[in-house]
């Protein structure tokens, strides 16, 4: 291409109605993705407080039936010991009402009808409790005591019922009681004396509640009512006008009860008579009564929720409309401007210069020439493929437009050497490392020099520009040093220039005066996902959590790949330690998000360990090798959070490794040796053992498995100290059934065993080498480590083991965070409740609430239940009572050697005999004291 005449550069119009229709489109886009916004929050929002509505109202109903169902067995057991007592209920019988009334504080009275026509009562209420048992036979009593026809004929129908039956709320002032004027009556039919009688006792509202509502964090927006199925209401919080208990209800959730008497639960949504108000509510029925509780909000609730939650987008969008509007007034205005500057650019001509058209066309470099002013005159083919610019579009132009230069590490712009030949007038070479921008935004690199153009005289006409491009052999060199220092996979700082930089940075912190924290992160669970999804799925993930963690790390921070899932960590430049823990936080909260893989959502986590120097004066080597130790103990700790290096932890190291070491010498010396402790069934005597293993220790004596504690979950030793367990274990059991002792030997495996791609190989091996033993006489037991490394893992490998034959059993159940989600998805038939709620149910309302609710759902899940730490036969006795048959501990044998196992067997006494139903009260259960 030869241009031998100047051309006018070829310039676009301006168009107002496209920037128009642009900006009238961007405005219509807000709009539309607002209202979208506004729509979609509504509906989470009403989800979201659907959801909770449902939750509280099902919680609500369940703590109710617990309380109906406590108040009517202690109504049952009151029948029983009156029945036991004299025929006529004489004085005696009033003295059982009144000690039954301390053991029930929640209600105001009880008492029954004796046969000469009396109300034999206890209680703040008993006199209202008599008029209320007359009223109903006479109405002229009925009316005096202000009850409706309603009213009377639904307590008539209990009064009747076969079984429990709870009445609509009366009304009746119990002077210097504390009570409210609001009482359920409860009638339960009982024989008495051979004879079937009423026993009828009041449960007071104190403002509304019901006594099992008590505890519950009722926020102060949330109504909650409870409701028969014949539409009177039994209770509400906040409570309700006076005229609201006394007649059948009529609002929205009584119609929606009534409409759907087979619904479990539901939801709806109208006015409620009760506050006037339109609410969203969720009911939920009570299990094996006729009563629905139900929970609502007042509309305004949901509308404030949501509001809260679009009010910063609705204010964000209200901004890019003003704001566009202002930009689209300033483009107009630049568009009008430039359309002038070019309409006086076409006019401009141009000085031809003929021998620098043929220098510049005739060389293999790109080439351009400028006027004394910096503007284009004349490029060659070569420049034209290099800039991306025609000869057309170029000329005339300031070179600047067309030739832009940056750094090419940190992008900043270069000054143009063609300027600086206008002002110095000498030859300019371009600064190293210089980076073109083409017109497409490619990036090239460029070397060379400008020079000026003179005239015979030495005036200055102009300067000619030489370039070449030298992107191929730049990204050669740059990435032969990049392979040497960086990963390979992520891109990230390798070991190798990590250390470099904690040398640099170390030195450089010290001489400012800051502080620099060293740390080492690794992820949780990394294994578990190359075993699953493969090592393509694991580098994937690896590479996107590069990106997470770089996006909450300073420019100056380093973030390095130091081998597999471990990752290095600089922060120089620190004045507090809180700063590093609050880059720790945020990185360690970026990892949480769940990670997607083979079309599903993994959620992981990392383990942070961090030292800092000078506060740690060490070499660099010293520095990771602390920050390393610090992350063992963020994943000792419990993983998923960050732990501090500090000095006693090279001796906590030092002594691990001396117990590693000491139980891997008693393996190999076979000093590791199983006692055993029994377990025996309150009907049937001893039923099974547990091996419990200990050292043999040559100068100690035997040690306990806490003194080694350590080294049983040590990668190196699970699998050979669990295969030996195993093989022994069964040895003896196949001994004691050949001896004719049918126990049911349990297991303890360790976390990592379990999780081993061998365990189900052992197993099978140590089952193939005891046939006499069948494996239902097997039972392995764990704890929750093993399922929160790997929960789907460790499942696979539960349910395989139920398929061999083998028992699983959940041990220490009720101390981990995730005990109920084990019950419900492991493939376990036993559950060992831990010692720590049975040492204290005699003590500790708690301890026995938890206890009786552990055993109860595990009986309903038909499970068995063994009880740990029975130190009395109070304790035996007391667990008996609430059906837990299964029971070890000290107070019925201490772990014991192997050969000692058959002669306990042969002299074993029950704890407890037949009489263990009725165990005395737990000691916080007697007010007599």
């Amino acid at each position: 291409m030869n241009h031998l005449h100047p051309r006018s550069p070829r310039h676009n119009s301006y168009v107002p109605r496209w920037l128009r229709r642009l900006w009238l489109g961007f405005m219509a886009v807000v709009l539309v993705a607002g209202a979208w916004l506004a729509w979609s929050d509504w509906q989470q929002t009403r989800s979201r407080e659907i959801s909770g509505l449902r939750t509280l109202a099902a919680s609500v109903a369940e703590g109710t039936r617990v309380m109906l169902d406590g108040t009517r067995v202690s109504l049952v057991l009151l029948g029983r010991q009156l029945e036991s007592g004299s025929p006529d209920l004489g004085p005696g019988a009033g003295k059982m009402l009144r000690d039954y009334l301390a053991l029930q504080p929640d209600l105001a009275a009880v008492g029954t009808r004796i046969p000469d026509g009396r109300v034999l009562a206890a209680g703040g209420g008993r006199r209202f409790l008599a008029d209320l048992l007359f009223a109903l036979d006479n109405r002229v009593n009925a009316r005096r005591l202000g009850l409706n026809p309603a009213q009377r004929g639904a307590l008539a129908q209990c009064l009747h019922s076969p079984g429990f039956c709870l009445g609509p709320p009366v009304r009746g002032v119990l002077a210097g009681t504390g009570y409210g004027p609001w009482m359920i009556p409860l009638f339960q039919p009982v024989p008495i004396a051979g004879d079937s009688r009423l026993l009828v006792a009041l449960l007071p509202l104190v403002d509304g509640r019901m006594p099992s509502w008590r505890g519950l964090p009722l926020p102060s927006r949330v109504s909650i009512f409870l409701l028969r199925d014949d539409g009177f209401l039994e209770s509400r919080s906040p409570p309700p006008t006076w005229t609201t208990y006394a007649v059948r209800q009529d609002g929205i959730a009584a119609r929606y009860v009534l409409a759907h008497p087979e619904l479990p639960s539901g939801v709806y949504y109208g006015l409620s008579t009760a506050v006037d108000q339109w609410r969203l509510g969720a009911v939920h029925r009570v299990e094996g009564y006729p009563l629905v509780v139900g929970v609502s909000i007042p509309h305004s609730v949901l509308w404030a929720d949501w509001w809260d939650s679009v009010e910063g987008p609705t204010a964000g969008a209200f901004g890019l409309l003003l704001l566009s509007t202002f930009g689209y007034g300033y483009l107009r205005r630049v568009g009008r401007e430039r359309e002038g500057e070019r309409q006086r650019a076409e006019q401009t001509l141009w000085e031809e210069k003929e021998r620098a058209e043929v220098t510049l066309h005739s060389i293999g470099d790109a080439v351009i020439t400028t006027d004394t002013e910096g503007r284009v005159t004349d490029m060659n083919v070569v420049a034209e493929a290099l800039m991306g610019y025609a000869w057309t579009e170029a000329l005339g132009r300031p070179l600047e437009d067309v030739f832009r230069i940056v750094r090419e590490d940190s992008h900043a712009p270069v000054a143009n050497p063609v300027r600086k030949v206008l002002e110095e007038g000498q030859v300019v070479g371009l600064a190293n490392h210089t980076v073109l921008l083409t017109k497409d935004g490619q990036e090239r690199a460029i070397e060379d020099s400008a020079a000026p153009i003179r005239d015979r005289q030495g005036a200055l006409l102009g300067v000619v520009l030489v370039f070449h491009d030298v992107t191929e052999k730049r990204r050669l060199t740059a990435d032969l040093a990049h392979q040497a220092t960086h990963d390979a996979l992520t891109g990230l700082p390798n070991r190798v220039l990590f250390m470099d930089r904690l040398a640099h940075d170390r030195a450089q912190t010290l001489r400012h005066g800051r502080l620099l924290a060293v740390g080492i992160l690794d992820l949780d669970g990394f294994k578990q996902v190359n075993d699953r999804f493969g090592h393509a799925a694991g580098d994937a993930l690896l590479q996107e959590m590069a990106q997470r963690l770089l996006s909450e790390m300073r420019p100056g921070d380093t973030l390095a790949r130091m081998g597999g899932d471990e990752f290095g960590l600089l922060l120089p430049d620190m004045e507090r330690l809180e700063q590093v823990e609050d880059v720790c936080t945020r990185l360690l909260g970026v990892l949480r998000a769940p990670f997607p893989i083979g079309g599903e959502e993994i959620p992981l986590s990392g383990s942070i360990g961090l030292t800092s120097y000078p506060l740690d004066d060490s070499s660099p080597e010293d520095l990771l090798r602390h920050a390393d130790l610090a992350l063992y103990a963020a994943k000792a700790a419990g993983r998923d959070r960050y732990h501090w290096f500090d000095w006693p932890m090279d001796k906590l190291q030092e002594e691990a490794m001396e117990v590693r070491k000491m139980t891997e010498t008693a393996l190999d010396r076979g000093r590791l040796l199983l006692h055993y402790q029994p377990v025996v069934e309150l009907d049937n005597g001893p039923v099974g053992v547990e091996a419990l293993i200990r050292l043999d220790h040559p100068e100690r004596g035997l040690l306990p498995p806490a003194a080694f504690a350590g080294a049983l979950d040590a990668p190196r030793l699970a699998r050979r100290i669990g295969c030996f367990v195993l093989d022994s274990a069964l040895t003896q059991t196949q001994t004691w059934h050949r001896q004719g002792l049918p126990l049911r030997i349990a297991v303890n495996i360790s976390a990592y065993h379990l999780l081993d791609p061998d365990f189900l190989s052992d197993l099978q091996t140590a089952l193939d080498a005891h046939p006499d033993l069948p494996a239902s006489a097997v039972e392995i037991e764990i704890t929750e480590t093993a399922p929160l490394l790997n929960f789907t893992r460790a499942r696979e490998t539960l349910l395989a083991c139920n398929q061999l034959g083998v028992r699983i059993a959940l041990d220490d159940f009720g101390t981990g965070s995730a005990s109920l989600t084990y019950l419900q998805k492991l493939p376990a038939q036993t559950i060992k409740i831990d010692q720590s709620f049975v040492r204290d149910i005699i003590n500790d309302p708690k301890d026995y609430a938890i206890v009786s609710g552990v055993v109860t759902s595990a009986r309903l899940l038909g499970l068995e239940v063994i009880a740990e730490g029975v130190e009395t036969a109070e304790h035996a006795a007391m667990l008996g009572h609430l059906q837990c048959h299964c029971l070890q501990g000290y107070a019925i044998a201490r772990p014991m050697a192997p050969e000692a196992i058959p002669g306990w067997i042969s002299q074993y006494k029950p704890l407890v005999h037949q009489g263990f139903s009725t165990p005395p009260p737990p000691r916080w259960l007697d007010f007599r004291s």
